[in-house]
């Protein structure tokens, strides 16, 4: 009997650290694949337009947002559809002489996408606050904007 326990606490230990080190990788592994050093979070304000998926890349035009009509009718797109746009003048800027947007119209659950954007933009480092307002016209003729606010590490 004496022999059965040491054999089986021996076994316990073995085992045991050979889990512990698993799992330590494991947990290593998820935060640094789940950081958000060197990513930018992008939200929408508008339920009206719904945020499917951005890109931000300083420079070159290389910030752009694609987005999914959600008014329940057909919107109208301009070629310069970005109001207002800006860090600072830094990581969010206008155009860099280029439409934004093609005049098109949009029909419900369609989608459409913001580009051109960030042409003059060079800074690295952290923000808060980056805004860029998408204007459109609603089926009705009425002006509308949905605002996109952007926040992380360049």
């Amino acid at each position: 009997m004496d022999k059965r326990g040491q054999s089986a606490l021996e076994y316990l230990m073995t085992y045991g650290w050979a889990l512990i080190v698993i799992a330590i990788v494991i947990g290593v592994l998820i935060f640094v694949t789940s950081s958000t050093a060197g990513g930018v979070i992008c939200q929408s304000g508008s339920p009206n337009m719904i945020l499917k998926e951005t890109s931000f890349n300083p420079g070159a035009a290389g910030v752009g947002f694609t987005f999914q009509n959600a008014t329940g009718g057909t919107v109208t797109l301009v070629a310069d559809c970005v109001a207002t746009a800006g860090v600072d003048g830094t990581y969010i800027s206008g155009s860099d002489g280029a439409d934004e947007c093609t005049a098109e119209d949009v029909t419900n659950g369609d989608t459409f996408t913001v580009t051109n954007l960030d042409g003059a933009a060079t800074g690295t480092g952290a923000f808060t606050g980056g805004t860029a307002t998408v204007d459109y016209q609603t089926a009705g003729g009425l002006s509308a904007s949905v605002t996109v606010n952007c926040s992380g590490t360049i």
